[in-house]
């Protein structure tokens, strides 16, 4: 389990402030079995688990070398810097998203930072934001908006429901749904409490009519192709913040530059980037089922509600995962599976459940499964973790090979999962 930074807990205060005022356990190491394969021995690899607190001071916003490369229209990306003062006011990682455009033309994009066209063959962003050039919704150099602007970035390329990509059109439409709206917002929209799909505030109007960051990636997603991008980290269920966006089910990590993991956490070397990759691949895990041992709080305390606690994808900055249904504090919690979540005494729970994630050639790869048991009294019950856990090398031998798995019940002590995988490219 992880806990919550302190700064989120301040920070749930002063979002509340702001929007009114301005309207492991590691597995060591096991034999796995494939319909192509032979049977492949993991070694461990020690992960970082010590989490840093937040310094008092406020940092500067810091820079980035994130590449544009391979990005795609209607990629989402989120920016940030380590203990700077909107690190403080905006809860999560995040404090500012961009939705990114293309690859301009000559005289196509206006770069309003810098009063001039974006210069032919530069990747452009659209956004919202408010500073001394004009305030809401305008397109900018992906350089001046990312690179130059935090110390810390992350670029995601969103899945549908069941795992599929979006087309080509649907992205153009994700876009120009941004892109439309330039000149018919009044600015800012500082109702952070709040989002809506339309350009208009609620009545009566407390803010101008228009979109703060985050609300206009997930008002675009939502509008176009019908997905909530709100991934409820946010305290309160209010809005939708950059971190909402995170650890959306739908969002998956393709390219990053870190000084710190999700919790604030030291990264080998003390940065940790990842180019997104001109060939990505897609991870789709099978959780099948989950034998338990014994009932950690059996009725009448807690009578076996279970969920899974799910992290996959790349691993020092995982996806949520898509098909989940909810979030805590960073794990995706699958709380209905199978239609089938109660479990009295010891037994099987067949979950029957996929789940999806995307990264790119040199990240690092992860599958994280926790067994848990619900009980509001008491607070909630984890069984043994099960996890694999790839460098890229290892996980390359995987791509294109079928299915892999735990084998049948592998027992980690007091439960017993039955996984599969697979890792394919999907161009």
């Amino acid at each position: 389990m992880y806990k919550m930074k302190t700064k989120t807990k301040v920070a749930s205060i002063l979002i509340l402030v702001s929007g009114l005022f301005f309207s492991g356990f590691l597995i060591s190491g096991f034999f796995m079995t494939s319909n192509t394969a032979s049977p492949t021995f993991i070694p461990p690899i020690s992960v970082p688990t010590q989490e840093s607190d937040p310094e008092a001071s406020f940092a500067s916003s810091g820079t980035n070398d994130m590449s544009s490369a391979n990005l795609l229209p209607g990629d989402v990306i989120l920016i940030g810097t380590d203990n700077s003062m909107f690190d403080y006011l905006i809860p999560g990682k995040w404090s500012h998203t961009v939705i990114f455009g293309g690859i301009a033309g000559y005289h196509e994009i206006w770069a309003t930072e810098e009063g001039t066209w974006v210069p032919q063959g530069e990747a452009w962003v659209v956004h919202s934001t408010k500073d001394d050039t004009d305030s809401g919704l305008r397109t900018s150099r992906y350089k001046t908006v990312v690179n130059d602007h935090a110390g810390n970035a992350v670029a995601m390329r969103i899945l549908k429901p069941g795992g599929a990509l979006l087309s080509a059109s649907e992205r153009s439409a994700i876009v120009n749904f941004a892109t439309s709206k330039i000149g018919q917002d009044e600015g800012y929209d500082w109702n952070w409490l709040g989002k809506q799909v339309g350009i208009d505030t609620c009545d009566p109007e407390i803010a101008p009519d228009g979109y703060y960051c985050s609300e206009l990636a997930w008002a675009a997603y939502k509008s176009v192709i019908g997905i909530d991008l709100d991934g409820d980290f946010s305290p309160f269920d209010i809005g939708v913040s950059p971190e909402d966006l995170y650890w959306s089910p739908y969002a998956q990590v393709i390219a990053l530059e870190m000084n710190s993991d999700p919790n604030g956490n030291s990264v080998p070397g003390g940065a940790y980037a990842v180019d997104a990759s001109n060939d990505l691949y897609k991870m789709t895990v099978y959780v099948d089922e989950v034998y338990y041992d014994n009932d950690y709080d059996p009725w009448p305390k807690g009578d076996g509600e279970m969920y899974l606690k799910l992290w996959i994808g790349e691993a020092y900055f995982p996806s949520c995962a898509a098909a989940g249904d909810k979030n805590d504090n960073h794990l995706d919690e699958i709380n209905e599976a199978g239609n089938d979540i109660e479990k009295s005494g010891k037994g099987a729970l067949d979950w029957n459940a996929y789940h999806y994630a995307l990264f790119s050639y040199n990240s690092y790869a992860k599958v994280r499964v926790q067994a848990m048991e619900e009980d509001s009294p008491d607070g909630d019950d984890g069984y043994p973790t099960f996890q694999w856990w790839w460098s890229p090398s290892q996980w390359h031998s995987y791509v294109n090979n079928g299915w892999y798995w735990s084998g049948s019940r592998y027992d980690m002590g007091d439960c017993r999962y039955t996984i599969w995988f697979r890792i394919d490219t999907v161009y």
